[in-house]
């Protein structure tokens, strides 16, 4: 009989004496569970237990997901989900997620579906087994609010098909804390944009050296402090660079952000009533985060302006309707800003992949380009363009000529690692994420300088 299947015995054979355990062999230590033993065993089981009822609870449409067409938040088997699997461990990797419940995304029409928008990267944060937590903000950093915070998601059973079950429980669990978010009433007016990503990369800072995801379920139309487009008409290449001139230095800026691999959904999709930004205006808001993004020096930048789910009757926020938010013009006169390739942005920072002055990328470039190779996983990479970028001492033609070396000896370890033939191009000092190189003495400031030299990895992909 091969171990693990179970054969059929005659009475006889199951009852014959050397089958029947005697008192002492029953009693013996060796066969005696430890409290420790019996309590990591009843942990294992008790998750297993866990996602088999709330999957079961799904099933039965009383799920914790509010996964039924109509169900806004938990249901009956919210319970279940409820029961904390223990503390959440230090140095893996966290992602947290916030929902904008500002006016603009509100409304009796229709209205983007946020819960419905992050699935997938909630659904993606859980098969990495990172630290979850969910929730809304609104006008200011101060009234961000956690439907869930810090829930561990890593499976603790050893066997395959029980992980699987954990898994769905768990993201079955955070669909309808999502969901919960979502329904959150705004409590103050505008849109804290800033103040969002700043709260939100603060909840990954305990992941440590392993990876942080911060992801942004928003129409980007930031209406408080820095990054306020209500004050006057938005578009241009001079506010963008206003914002990242002036931002970097103002109280709020989210220094929690550097090292966020940052998602931003629904830039550009407010709710209906509110004016909708046309093509060349979806385009520039695009830019504009990425601008941002890139200064406060972010892993990568996924900036999406795609249509998003819509939910018809808006995304309710309890009784009355929700503070204002200043409504957020564009200039009508300003076209488009220049073309940008499509794709998540990774800004990689010169001194992490060259030696001063150099064109060859280092082992430690090497290691860092692999790094980014792995983040894809399996997806289908269907567009590579790599830009070279410098600050602005040298000659105009030296930091062209580096900015365009960099690009393609970045290009051409891209592609030994297996990705398609990249399209490089250098900008020299064009595109520079940090105004304010010199300081009021004249003196260079190195911190700035660094932020400029970077190599900006733009890498598409489907889904596979």
């Amino acid at each position: 009989m091969r171990p693990g299947r179970v054969g059929r015995l005659s009475p006889d054979r199951l009852l014959s004496p050397d089958r029947l355990l005697s008192p002492d062999r029953l009693l013996s230590p060796d066969r005696l569970l430890s409290p420790d033993r019996l309590l990591s065993r009843r942990t294992r089981l008790g998750r297993v237990a866990l996602a088999a009822v709330t999957l079961a609870a799904l099933g039965s449409g009383s799920g914790c997901g509010g996964d039924r067409d109509g169900d806004d938040g938990p249901g009956q088997g919210q319970e279940a989900c409820a029961a904390v699997p223990g503390p959440a461990p230090t140095g893996v990797g966290r992602t947290a997620v916030l929902l904008d419940v500002s006016a603009s995304t509100r409304g009796t029409g229709s209205a983007p579906d946020w819960a419905a928008e992050v699935d997938a990267p909630v659904a993606a944060a859980v098969d990495r087994g990172d630290v979850v937590s969910i929730g809304a903000f609104d006008g200011s950093a101060s009234t961000v609010t956690w439907a869930v915070r810090d829930r561990v998601t890593a499976p603790t059973s050893k066997r395959t098909n029980n992980q699987r079950l954990e898994r769905d429980g768990t993201k079955s669990c955070l669909r309808g804390w999502a969901r919960e978010a979502a329904r959150m009433p705004a409590r103050t007016t505008g849109t804290d944009l800033l103040g969002a990503l700043g709260v939100a990369g603060g909840q990954t800072s305990a992941a440590g050296e392993a990876r942080r995801t911060v992801v942004i379920a928003t129409d980007g139309l930031g209406t408080v402090g820095c990054t306020d487009l209500s004050r006057a008409p938005a578009g241009g290449a001079g506010l963008v660079e206003a914002a990242v001139r002036d931002c970097p230095t103002r109280t709020g800026w989210p220094t929690e952000l550097a090292g966020n691999h940052l998602v931003m959904l629904g830039v550009g999709h407010p709710a209906e009533g509110q004016p909708i930004p046309e093509t060349g205006q979806l385009a520039w808001l695009r830019q504009y985060w990425r601008r941002l993004c890139a200064a406060a020096q972010a892993a990568s930048c996924d900036v999406s302006t795609a249509p998003v789910t819509v939910r018809a009757g808006g995304t309710g926020g309890g009784a009355g309707q929700p503070p204002a938010d200043p409504p957020v013009s564009f200039r009508p006169e300003v076209g488009p800003p220049p073309p940008e390739p499509e794709g998540k942005v990774w800004p990689v920072p010169s001194a992490a992949l060259f030696a001063t002055d150099s064109d060859e990328v280092g082992q430690a470039g090497i290691a860092r380009l692999g790094q980014i190779r792995k983040e894809i996983g399996g997806d289908r990479v269907t567009r590579v363009e790599v830009v070279g970028y410098t600050d602005s001492r040298g000659s105009d033609r030296h930091n062209q000529g580096l900015s365009e070396r960099r690009a393609a000896a970045v290009g051409a370890a891209l592609r030994q690692l297996g990705l398609p033939t990249p399209v490089t191009r250098g900008a020299g000092e064009t595109g520079r994420i940090c105004l304010a190189e010199q300081r009021p003495d004249g003196a260079w400031d190195e911190g700035c300088l660094q932020r400029n030299r970077r190599v900006e990895i733009v890498i598409s992909t489907e889904s596979g």
